[in-house]
C-alpha cells in the first residue's frame, strides 16, 4: 500500500458559469452599469472564496487481492483520509483494457482526519500482467462553485490467474471437512494395491477381493479393502492452438480450460499424485515435469497464467512424440482439446490410439452451448433451418470421433461450460476410486 500527494487540479462546475452569466444581465441596460460591475465583483469573491475554502489534502491508498481470477469479481480496497472540511469523493480508477469495473464507481463521505474505506470490485476477461492506476477523485466546493480533481500516482501490478476461486472454494470446503458443490465425494479405499482392512462383502464387490481365510473364520464373506495407489503421475497436455480461441459466454475455449485443469491440479496434489503440465500449439510453449505438492501448482500456474492461444494448427503427433521422449511412466494422460475438425481428428485418434497402449488416456472437450440450443430450436426460415442443419452435422461428427476414442481405449468427456471443471474433477476421483491407474 502507498499515499501519494500530487497538486490538485480544478475545473469549474455550471453553476460558476450560470452565476457570471446572471451577474452581466443588469449589463443590458445603461443605467444599471454600475449595478452589474458591483455584482459580477461581488460574485467574483464569492467565487473565489469558495475556491479557497475548498482546498484539501487527502491521503489514498489502495489494496489488491493478486491474484486476480479470471471471468470473477475481484475485490479491490481504496482507503482515503481527508485533512481539512468534510467532502463527498467520487473515486475511480485507471484500468487497462481487459479489466472492466463491475457496478458503479464508490462515492465516500470523508470527515477530518479518519480513514475511510471503500471498494469495487474488477471483472478480468483476459489473463496476464496489467496495471491497475493511476487513482483520480473528485469533490465540489462547499457552495458548488467548483469541482476539485485530484489525481494520485498509486499504480499498482496485478497477474490475472485462471479462475483460483473455484480452487480456494475446494480448499476452504477440504478444512471444513465437506465437499465442494458439484464434487462427488470419493473414498480413498479403491482396487489398489495396498492393503487397508476388512469388511463385510457388499454387492459388487469384486470376486478376487474376497478374503477366503476371514471368510471361513467368520462363516460370510469378507472382502478386503486396498488403499488407492498415491504418488501416481497425472499429465495435463493442453491445447493452446486455433481450436481454443472461440469464444463460449465471454471466455476462451482455453480459459475454460485452465480453470478446470488448475481445479483438477489441486484436487490431484492433495490428494498425494504428482501433477505435470505441457501447453502446446504448433509446438511445446511450456512444460512442468509432474511431481507432488501445492508448489507444483503455484509453478504450474506461473507458467501458463499469461499465455494465450495461437492462430496455428496444433501439431499433436509432435507433441506426443516429444512427450513420449520424455515420459515413460503409466500415467494418466488428460488431453484438453476440441474435436471440432474431422481431418485434425482422424490423425488424434491415431496418435491417442497408440498411447493408449501405455498410459490412461482422458480427453476432455467443451460442448458449446450455442450449438446445442441451435441443434434443437425449430427453424422458422430457411437461414435457421440451414444452421440447425450445420449445428447437426457438427455435433454428429464430434460423436462420431468421441465413439472412435472410446473404441480405442480412450476415456472421453464432452460437457457444457456450466459442469465443465466439476466433470474433469470427478472423473479423476472416479479413475482414482477404480484403480485403474
Amino acid at each position: 500500500m502507498r499515499a501519494d500527494r500530487v497538486t490538485v487540479r480544478f475545473s469549474p462546475t455550471p453553476r460558476l458559469p450560470l452565476l457570471l452569466a446572471l451577474a452581466a444581465l443588469p449589463a443590458l441596460f445603461p443605467g444599471l452599469l454600475w449595478l452589474s460591475l458591483a455584482l459580477a465583483a461581488a460574485l467574483t469573491g464569492v467565487a473565489l472564496a469558495d475556491l479557497a475554502a475548498s482546498r484539501r489534502t487527502i491521503e489514498a491508498e489502495r489494496r489488491v487481492e493478486n491474484p486476480l481470477s479470471l471471468g470473477e469479481e475481484n475485490p479491490v480496497r481504496l482507503a482515503f483520509r481527508c485533512h481539512g472540511s468534510p467532502v463527498t469523493l467520487e473515486v475511480c480508477d485507471d484500468l487497462p483494457l481487459h479489466l472492466e469495473p463491475a457496478g458503479e464507481w464508490p462515492v465516500v463521505r470523508l470527515e477530518e482526519g479518519a480513514w475511510v474505506e471503500v471498494g469495487y470490485r474488477v471483472r478480468p476477461g483476459r489473463r496476464g500482467r496489467y496495471a491497475i492506476g493511476p487513482l483520480h477523485g473528485r469533490y465540489r466546493s462547499r457552495l458548488g462553485l467548483w469541482n476539485r480533481m485530484i489525481t494520485w500516482p498509486i499504480t499498482d501490478e496485478v497477474r490475472v490467474y485462471p479462475n483460483l476461486l473455484a480452487v480456494r472454494q475446494y480448499e476452504v470446503a477440504m478444512r471444513q471437512g465437506r465437499q465442494m458443490e458439484g464434487l462427488k465425494r470419493a473414498r480413498l479405499r479403491g482396487a489398489g494395491t495396498e492393503f487397508e482392512s476388512l469388511r463385510e462383502y457388499q454387492e459388487g464387490d469384486e470376486f478376487r477381493a474376497i478374503n477366503w481365510p476371514a471368510t471361513a473364520r467368520r462363516g460370510s464373506l469378507v472382502t478386503n479393502l486396498y488403499q488407492v495407489d498415491r504418488s501416481q503421475p497425472i499429465m495435463l497436455l493442453v491445447d493452446a492452438g486455433r481450436l481454443m480461441i472461440p469464444q463460449i459466454q465471454g471466455l476462451s475455449r482455453l480459459d475454460y480450460v485452465l480453470n478446470a485443469a488448475m481445479l483438477l491440479a489441486t484436487v490431484a496434489a492433495e490428494r498425494g499424485d504428482q501433477v505435470g503440465l505441457m501447453l502446446f500449439g504448433g509446438e511445446v510453449k511450456a512444460f512442468v515435469p509432474p511431481r507432488k505438492g501445492r508448489r507444483q501448482v503455484m509453478a504450474m500456474l506461473e507458467s501458463l497464467y499469461d499465455l494465450q492461444p495461437e492462430q496455428v494448427e496444433p501439431d499433436y503427433g509432435r507433441m506426443l512424440g516429444w512427450f513420449a521422449a520424455r515420459h515413460r511412466r503409466r500415467s494418466l494422460l488428460v488431453l484438453f482439446t476440441d474435436l471440432v475438425d474431422p481431418e485434425i481428428n482422424r490423425g488424434l485418434t491415431a496418435h491417442l490410439s497408440a498411447l493408449a497402449a501405455r498410459h490412461l488416456v482422458l480427453v476432455v472437450t467443451l460442448t458449446d452451448p450455442a450449438l446445442l440450443a441451435l441443434s434443437r430450436c425449430i427453424p422458422e426460415n430457411a437461414q435457421q433451418a440451414y444452421e440447425k442443419a450445420t449445428a447437426l452435422e457438427v455435433l454428429a461428427q464430434r460423436a462420431e470421433t468421441r465413439a472412435r476414442l472410446q473404441r480405442s481405449g480412450v476415456l472421453v468427456i464432452d460437457v457444457p461450460p456450466s459442469s465443465f471443471s466439476a466433470a474433469v474433477v470427478n472423473q479423476y476421483l472416479q479413475i482414482k476410486e477404480q484403480g485403474r491407474l
